[in-house]
């Protein structure tokens, strides 16, 4: 008896053993006849090989199970190797059908048609309907795609894991779980998307689903409704409840937004739970979410053809949020604003965001910025306009401190022009009366010579564009790429530091108009050491020389003038530079870009027991060489009463020392009862006692009506001189004397006399006297 089992059991189990390995290609048409009744689909099956160990049943090879013809042709999925598991009941009514289907990594085609609904509601409903016996499905590290019609959406999910199990009760349990991904990305950061529930036609809701999706890159997100993806990175999760009718879902969840920052800075950690309601429209493929609009904040978002051609709006609403929590949310997107800032009071309004961009209105109340040691920043209420990519500030009304305000209008172009290398900002700001300080306040670019100043107050309007591209305060445009301050006030009482220069500049006042990068200052009234002027100055950068300007002074000192230009004037070296002779310094930067043209009057300039009136000069100041050309002055001290001087002086300041040279005529200087008239040129360097001993001068003088001494009386006189430190040289003398003429030299005397030594033929004089005429 056993040996007769053991031939039926041997043959069994090799038929078992080759039937997972031979093709029975005869069992296709009911197997496929099979599918076809419980997918409610045409089905076409390569190879079927039969499956004995554990539950039996086939496996099917390269299948292909096909569209609905309501959604299209392309095949609903397709198989590589599908498992097939008997419903055993089946075969006593005559009839193969299926429990069970594992598609294993199948890809499946999930297809909107253009009537709305989906093609897996067709299938759905055949299972829930009574309509086919649906089996059981089962799908592991597959891949999804979308269709709209006959175009394929570039969103996917990717390592996709699908259940669908069928009740009695006529639901479908549905589980799905997957990554999701875009064909036009390589790389992306999602986490996993879930989603579990169930489907049951015969009730309401008809829909039951939970969503989840883990917490993922919130670029990666955003990129999923808006390519750009606004530069903002952070993480988001999502939870959601899903019930209702595939045309009208009710959606209820929440949103985790953690950590978000600027893309190029480091998170600082916090985050949002946002709470949301809203609907789902499947067959419009429409999304409506909203959170609770009693919150101080309150969003609401809306898309549209998400999954093919996604477009959407969302909008905020405001309620008295606290003017901090802004500024916090603006540190964590990057702005630079100092850690102790303090902001106080609300914000309200709408914004809104679509194709077109950001628009709105914000209302600003009670607001006030404040740092400590800095006067705080307030205004009761202030008007922001959003839309067409700028901001726009109403004319506001800024306190500054309990005196102090001015009145602000501004144009912010958040989206720069294609091509321009920032925003657009314009802005103009009018006071009657800031002290300057209070303007860096601001945070902008420093307005040419306030930023300069370190004390003193200012009145007037100043303005401030940058780009150029957008709209004014006053909706017009600012054209012609103008970058920089425009504007006119008034200078008060300031103090300014000039480089050079012993002593600050003190203005009493002055008058400033700014025109793009050139600055024009007229009716200066200033002072510097104990120098007093009046004049204008202009900056024009484009020119050869940009410092401009027209100085007259009453009265000035030599020395307080030494005084003040010592930093100039007196660069000597260390004692280790001058001991090891490293030779000259080099010359400070600000000295090496210094270019200035300007003219120059003053009424008496005082040299000691000397005066005399600088009528006019003009100063040329290139680097280390400055000079003073075109001098016309006249002497006005008793002993040179009359006498004028013409010409020009350099000074060479590019060395260890400064060096004079002045080349030019010294006319009608009283000497002796006469007038004498010197033309040549003059060198020293140095300072002080070390300026006197370099002193060399050379040149020709001429006389006329001179009382040399007693008995001697010159009619005329004529010479070449050189001077040396104090003494005279005289060559080429040539005097008329008693009706004749007299050639011959002369010297000064270390006794304070002047010897001349002349001839005629053989004739010798010698003459002596006084060189000064207090001389004794």
């Amino acid at each position: 008896m056993t040996r007769r089992l053991i031939k039926p059991i041997l043959l069994l189990l090799v038929i078992a053993v080759t039937a997972q390995y031979l093709p029975l290609n005869f069992l296709k048409p009911p197997v496929e006849r099979a599918l076809q009744r419980g997918l409610d689909r045409q089905v076409e099956v390569g190879e079927v090989h039969l499956g004995l160990f554990g539950v039996p049943g086939f496996t099917l090879d390269d299948v292909t199970i096909h569209e609905d013809p309501r959604a299209g042709i392309e095949p609903f999925a397709y198989v590589n190797s599908l498992d097939a598991r008997i419903r055993w009941l089946s075969l006593f009514r005559h009839r193969l059908e299926f429990a069970y289907l594992n598609l294993g990594d199948a890809t499946l085609n999930l297809v909107k048609t253009d009537e709305g609904p989906w093609n897996f509601q067709f299938l759905l409903d055949s299972a829930a309907g009574g309509r086919a016996r649906v089996p059981a499905i089962r799908m592991r590290e597959g891949r999804v795609n979308f269709k709209f019609g006959d175009i394929k959406s570039v969103f996917y999910f990717n390592d996709a894991d699908l259940d669908v199990a069928p009740s009695g009760d006529g639901a479908v349990e549905v589980s799905f779980e997957g990554s999701p991904s875009q064909t036009d990305r390589a790389q992306q950061d999602f986490g996993r998307f879930f989603l579990d529930g169930n489907w049951n036609p015969s009730r309401t809701p008809r829909f039951n689903m939970n969503v989840d999706l883990e917490r993922s890159s919130l670029p990666e997100a955003v990129r999923l409704i808006d390519p750009r993806g606004f530069g903002l990175h952070g993480t988001i999760a999502l939870q959601a409840q899903l019930s209702g009718s595939p045309s009208g879902l009710d959606v209820s969840g929440q949103l985790q937004i953690d950590d978000v920052h600027r893309w190029d800075l480091v998170p600082k950690g916090g985050g949002w739970k946002l709470p949301f309601k809203g609907t789902l429209d499947l067959h419009g493929e429409t999304l409506q979410l909203a959170s609770d609009p009693a919150e101080p904040v309150a969003l609401s978002f809306r898309a549209w053809n998400f999954l093919s051609r996604t477009q959407w709006e969302a909008g905020l609403n405001l309620n008295q949020v606290p003017l901090a929590a802004l500024v916090e949310v603006a540190r964590h997107l990057g702005t630079p604003l100092p850690d102790q800032l303090e902001a106080n009071g609300s914000v309200s309004g709408t914004l809104s965001y679509e194709d077109g961009g950001l628009a709105g209105q914000v209302h600003l109340a009670g607001a006030s910025l404040k740092l400590p040691d800095v006067r705080p920043l307030s205004a009761a209420s202030a008007t922001l306009d959003i839309g067409e990519g700028s901001v726009r500030l109403e004319k506001s009304t800024i306190e500054i401190g309990e005196r102090e305000s001015a009145e602000v209008e501004a144009n912010y172009g958040f989206l720069a022009p294609a091509g321009s290398p920032a925003p657009d900002l314009d802005l103009r700001i009018t006071t009657r009366g800031m002290n300057i300080s209070d303007m860096r306040m601001f945070g902008l670019a420093a307005i040419p010579l306030l930023d300069q100043t370190r004390q003193g107050s200012w009145r007037g309007w100043a303005r401030y564009q940058s780009s150029g591209l957008g709209s004014g305060p006053a909706g017009g445009t600012a054209a012609g790429g103008i970058q920089g301050w425009s504007g006119e006030y008034d200078l008060l009482n300031a103090r300014i530091p000039v480089e050079g220069l012993a002593d600050p500049l003190r203005i009493q006042s002055a008058s400033v108009k700014l025109n793009g990068a050139r600055v024009a200052v007229t009716k200066i009234r200033a002072q510097v050491g104990a120098i007093a002027f009046r004049g204008d100055y202009r900056w024009e950068p484009a020119t050869v020389h940009p410092h401009k300007f027209n100085l007259a002074v009453p009265e000035a000192d030599v020395a307080e003038l030494a005084r003040l230009l010592a930093p100039t004037l007196d660069r000597e070296r260390g004692f280790l530079a001058r001991t090891l002779r490293l030779g000259p310094s080099p010359m400070p930067g600000w000295l090496t870009a210094r270019r200035a043209d300007g003219t120059l009057a003053i009424g008496t300039l005082t040299a000691g027991n000397t005066t005399l009136s600088v009528n006019q000069a003009r100063l040329l100041w290139d680097a280390g060489i400055v000079r003073l050309a075109g001098i016309d002055a006249t002497m006005l001290s008793p002993n040179f009463a009359g006498a004028g001087l013409t010409g020009d002086v350099q000074a060479d300041l590019s060395g260890a020392v400064p060096h004079y040279r002045f080349d030019g005529k010294l006319r009608d200087v009283p000497y002796k009862g006469g007038k004498v008239d010197f033309d040549g040129s003059l060198d020293a360097q140095g300072e002080g006692l070390d300026l006197l001993d370099s002193l060399h001068a050379e040149g020709h003088l001429r006389a006329r009506s001179i009382a040399f001494s007693a008995d001697a009386d010159f009619p005329t006189a004529s010479a070449c001189f050189e001077l040396q430190g104090l003494r005279w040289k005289l060559g080429s003398v040539e005097i008329s004397q008693g009706g004749e003429t007299y050639y011959g030299t002369g010297s000064s005397q270390p006794d304070g006399k002047l010897v001349l030594d002349l001839v005629k033929g053989s004739r010798s004089l010698h003459f002596s006297g006084p060189l000064l005429a207090s001389a004794p």
